[in-house]
């Protein structure tokens, strides 16, 4: 394996694990005319990951604050989940509170309704 099926060019157009047909030609996987084929597979494959990473990132707060709106309304009780959990959302919950003080000073001083005072 790869066997490379070339266009009028010579440009590798496709590879195949087996030669299944005359015009397909065995070129070793680290030939140069095969890694280059291949790599703007892995550039892509390597920023859709970074995407879905980024996603991930942002899927955790969501999730996070849906767990506590569970909670809030009593349709979930924290011990409702396994003990490992309870520990991570506590520890979250702990963290997100420390810096929520930062969060409110640079964000400057509010009004009784939440809204920011000139």
């Amino acid at each position: 394996m790869p066997f490379v099926k070339r266009d009028a060019a010579g440009r590798i157009t496709s590879l195949h694990r087996e030669q299944d047909s005359e015009d397909l030609q065995y070129l070793p996987l680290d030939h140069p005319d095969v890694t280059g084929f291949l790599e703007p597979i892995g550039e892509r494959r390597s920023q859709r990951r970074g995407e879905l990473l980024k996603s991930d990132l942002e899927m955790i707060r969501v999730f996070e604050d849906l767990t506590d709106i569970l909670i809030g309304k009593n349709l979930v009780v924290l011990t409702d989940f396994p003990p490992a959990a309870q520990d991570k959302l506590m520890r979250r919950k702990r963290l997100r509170s420390s810096l929520s003080p930062i969060a409110d000073a640079l964000s400057g001083p509010t009004d009784d309704e939440g809204g920011l005072l000139p």
